[in-house]
């Protein structure tokens, strides 16, 4: 995934505190960065709620959500998790009407477009549909070689080409699998004072 490929919706989300009612809906696989993005979007914007919804499921939503309507930004991630919780699902269709009343952008994030949640509230799901959607795209084999290098340079670990050529055709083109696996290698490199040669991954089991 170029940056050409999220440059649509990232133009999109640095005018979103200039846009009253704005938001997005992000949708991709698991693991293809969808969450770091609306992490980003909330970290350039102090005062945004970040609602990660794998953690907060088992909190009582309207504690959860009060006044979030008066933050700057509204991120919900995961939404698609909600499927089972009426309580929740409730709470953020109101969430969304009282964001939509104040002007607060409100963002969201799943595995599947808001066509896709059929099992959610369907007054819910109708309200996330009228927001922006984006799909994520898979990676390039170039762009993930170059984000293994990124990675593992910021944890001073040099990959030469053939490594990183290597790495990229035995794991998941996922951001998560690259960040997990360098930390593995780093990790193992440091205890048996190694450089991550294509021998030694082989050694690690990769």
């Amino acid at each position: 995934m170029s940056r050409e490929a999220t440059g649509e919706v990232e133009s999109f989300a640095k005018v979103l505190p200039n846009q009253s009612g704005a938001g997005f809906f992000l949708w991709a696989s698991q693991g293809q960065g969808k969450s770091h993005f609306l992490q980003a979007c909330c970290a350039a914007k102090p005062g945004a709620r970040y609602l990660p919804m794998e953690s907060l499921l088992d909190y009582p939503p309207e504690a959860v959500l009060e006044h979030a309507e008066n933050d700057r930004v509204v991120a919900v991630d995961d939404i698609h998790l909600i499927d089972g919780h009426r309580s929740w699902q409730e709470a953020l269709f109101h969430c969304f009407n009282r964001c939509a009343e104040a002007g607060t952008p409100f963002l969201a994030s799943a595995t599947q477009s808001p066509a896709g949640l059929k099992s959610v509230l369907a007054d819910l799901q109708s309200r996330l549909s009228l927001l922006t959607t984006f799909k994520l795209p898979a990676w390039e084999l170039d762009d993930f070689e170059r984000l293994l290098g990124h990675l593992a340079h910021d944890r001073g670990l040099l990959l030469s080409e053939d490594v990183a050529r290597y790495l990229k055709m035995r794991i998941q083109r996922r951001p998560i699998d690259a960040v997990n696996v360098i930390a593995a290698i780093d990790e193992s490199s440091l205890v048996e004072k190694r450089s991550p040669t294509i021998p030694f991954l082989k050694l690690l089991g990769l």
